[in-house]
C-alpha cells in the first residue's frame, strides 16, 4: 500500500495528532525506545500532540497511529477494515511470514538505522528515528573510578552465541593476560551463553543495566555473525573465481544498527565495534573509538584503550561530543516530523 489512508489533509494544520498503540513492556527495547522515549520527546514540539494509548477505540483523535512492534496482525488488520481517517505507522517491520502481512496494511514504518531502512524501503516508506536511550549523566564516571581490564558487552545473547571468530581469539588472548570480559545480558530467559572468554556473567535489568555497563574500562559492540569454518569456506567457494584473498566475508542482520555503541558513548565509555553500517558515523574515523575486523586489529585496540589513560579519555570525551552533536533526540523527532509532511505532500 502507499499512503493509501491519507483521506484528509492532516499535514497542513498547526498540531498534529499522533497516538503510540500498544501495552508496553519497558524491558522490551523497541517498546522502551520507539514508543516511550520517542513519543516523549516529540511531546516537547510545539506542533505535536502525543499520547500513548494501548488500544484504538471509537473515541480515539488522531492524524498519525504508530503501531508497536509487536501489535498482534489481527487487531491491525480489523482497524485497517475499517478504513480509518489516519495514517498507520509500524515500528520496526519484519518480513518474515507471519509479520509481513502488517507490511501491507501500514503506510509507513519507523526504522532504527540506515541498514534497516535501506533494506526495508522496498516494501514501504521507512523513516529512521535512532534507537537513544534516555542516559542519566549522573551515571558517568572518571577513568579512576572504574574498573581497569574489564571489556564490557550489553546487548542480545545472539551477537554472543554467533561472535565473529575473530574477535572470540582476541578476547581469549586477553583472557590469559588477566583482562575481565564483561557481559550484561539476559541470561535467565535465554541461558547463559557458552563462550569461554566470558568471565563475569551479569543478568540485564533495567534499573541496573546502566550501572553496569559504566564500571567497565571499554565496551565492544560485535554486529556480524559467524557461521563457522565451514559455511564460511562454502560461501567463499560459491563467490568462486570472483572472490579476492584479501576480501571481507560479513554477515549482518538487516535490522544492525549502533544503539549498543551509544550508550557506552553516553556514559563515556570509549568503544571498539565491528566493521559495518552506522558505526561508522561516530567511529569512523578513529579519534573516537576503533573499527576492527581482523584477530589482531581486536586485540591491539582493546588492549590499548584499556591501558593508555590519555586515549581512553580521549575517545571517550569525542564520542560524547558528538553523540550530542549527531544524535540529539529532539532534532531527530524535528526531522521526523518534517520529513513526514514532506512525504505525504508529495
Amino acid at each position: 500500500m502507499v499512503f493509501s489512508n491519507n483521506k484528509k489533509n492532516i499535514f497542513n494544520k498547526e498540531n498534529l495528532k499522533i497516538i503510540f498503540v500498544g501495552k508496553l513492556s519497558l524491558d522490551i527495547g523497541s517498546d522502551r525506545i520507539f514508543c516511550q522515549t520517542f513519543s516523549s520527546f516529540l511531546s516537547t514540539l510545539k506542533n505535536c500532540d502525543v499520547k500513548l494509548e494501548e488500544e484504538i477505540t471509537e473515541k480515539s483523535e488522531c492524524d498519525i497511529a504508530i503501531f508497536k512492534k509487536s501489535y498482534p496482525f489481527k487487531n491491525l488488520k480489523s482497524i485497517f477494515d475499517k478504513n480509518p481517517n489516519f495514517l498507520i505507522g509500524i515500528i520496526n517491520p519484519s518480513d518474515k511470514k507471519k509479520e509481513k502481512l502488517k507490511i501491507n496494511l501500514a503506510d509507513f514504518a519507523i526504522v532504527g538505522s540506515i541498514e534497516e531502512k535501506a533494506y526495508y524501503s522496498k516494501y514501504l516508506k521507512c523513516f529512521i528515528y535512532p534507537l537513544l536511550e534516555d542516559v542519566n549523566s549522573d551515571l558517568i564516571r572518571s577513568y579512576d573510578s572504574r574498573p581497569q581490564k574489564v571489556i564490557c558487552y550489553h546487548g542480545n545473547k545472539q551477537h554472543l552465541d554467533y561472535i565473529n571468530i575473530n574477535i572470540e581469539n582476541a578476547l581469549l588472548r586477553l583472557n590469559k593476560e588477566g583482562y575481565t570480559f564483561k557481559a550484561v545480558y539476559n541470561f535467565r530467559d535465554l541461558g547463559k551463553c557458552k563462550k569461554p572468554f566470558i568471565t563475569n556473567h551479569v543478568q540485564w535489568d533495567l534499573k541496573t543495566r546502566l550501572q553496569e555497563i559504566a564500571d567497565s574500562t571499554v565496551g565492544i559492540c560485535p554486529s556480524t555473525h559467524y557461521t563457522g569454518f565451514l559455511k564460511n569456506s562454502i560461501a567463499k567457494k560459491i563467490i568462486g573465481d570472483n572472490n579476492i584473498i584479501n576480501d571481507y566475508l560479513l554477515q549482518f542482520k538487516n535490522n544492525s544498527n549502533a544503539s549498543r555503541s551509544f550508550i557506552f558513548h553516553q556514559l563515556k565509555i570509549p568503544v571498539i565495534a565491528e566493521i559495518g553500517g552506522s558505526h561508522h558515523h561516530i567511529l569512523g574515523d578513529e579519534t573516537a573509538g576503533f573499527l576492527c575486523f581482523s584477530e589482531n586489529s581486536w586485540y591491539e585496540s582493546i588492549k590499548k584503550l584499556c591501558n593508555d589513560q590519555s586515549l581512553n579519555i580521549s575517545f571517550a570525551e569525542k564520542a560524547y561530543t558528538l553523540m550530542s552533536e549527531l544524535y540529539d533526540p529532539i532534532l531527530w523527532s524535528k526531522r521526523f516530523l518534517n520529513e513526514i509532511k514532506i512525504w505525504a505532500n508529495q
